[in-house]
């Protein structure tokens, strides 16, 4: 069987912030609305960034964020031993997965890892000026 995600509705999302709102933590989040640990721990993630937006948002739109706040992402967690969750709010980047895998790319490459590359397809033909 394969690996399919889950999409969670607004009518489930708006319940996670009410929820959230109270202060619970994501384990109670994850019980009361019967959604898997890891996405609870996500979305609490994200409305300690952003609040109730962030949730009900979540994964909508692609940010792209300055070459600058990332590297001060990365060298806030990865040499003053911020948690995951401390760079998330302290710079307001409400995408866990994106700490990650800007951590994950400096290790790997460096700095040069964290600047933008052009995305999409290559033109066909160049254009002539």
């Amino acid at each position: 069987m394969a690996n399919k995600r889950a999409v969670y509705d607004a009518e489930v999302r708006r319940q996670a912030v009410k929820v959230l709102a109270t202060g619970a933590g994501h384990r109670a989040l994850a019980t009361v609305l019967g959604i898997p640990e890891a996405t609870a721990r996500q979305w609490a993630r994200a409305y300690a960034v952003g609040g109730a937006a962030s949730v009900m948002n979540a994964g909508s739109q692609h940010r792209i964020y300055p070459f600058e706040l990332k590297l001060a992402v990365v060298k806030d967690r990865l040499e003053n031993g911020l948690t995951v969750r401390e760079a998330m709010i302290k710079y307001g980047v409400p995408s866990e997965s994106s700490v990650k895998t800007w951590c994950r790319h400096y290790r790997e490459r460096g700095e040069t890892a964290l600047i933008d590359k052009p995305r999409g397809r290559k033109p066909k033909h160049p254009k002539n000026d």
